[in-house]
């Protein structure tokens, strides 16, 4: 009896959605550690994930813009920038905060360049 109501009240896990992958940067972004990683793992990543941007770069390398991009490319690139950095807009980790702000402003400024 028991086995049968825990069978029928078991998560049931949802399928994975399938994602659009864009390349930004010659790295993929680190993998978020889980709960059963240790302390050292977790500290790395959070030292990992925000990624220094680098003051030389233009804003179109910032942004993983090229010259050969269509507008619908560039518009997809720029969406998808905008929902990472956005989110990670209210991090409450300082490091990643900061470099939201300034991806987002950079991204902003690219819209007006290209999009409008």
């Amino acid at each position: 009896m028991f086995n049968f109501l825990r069978n029928l009240f078991k998560r049931k896990s949802a399928p994975e959605k399938p994602r659009l992958v864009l390349p930004t940067h010659d790295q993929p972004p680190p993998a978020k550690p889980g709960p059963g990683d240790s302390k050292a793992a977790k500290e790395q990543w959070e030292r990992q994930a925000a990624q220094q941007i680098n003051p030389d770069a233009t804003p179109e390398d910032l942004c993983g813009l090229t010259p050969g991009m269509t507008k619908e490319e560039i518009s997809a690139q720029l969406a998808m920038l905008y929902r990472r950095h956005n989110r990670a807009a209210s991090s409450l980790e300082a490091n990643l905060r900061e470099e939201a702000e300034i991806m987002l402003d950079v991204i902003a400024s690219m819209r007006q360049k290209y999009l409008k």
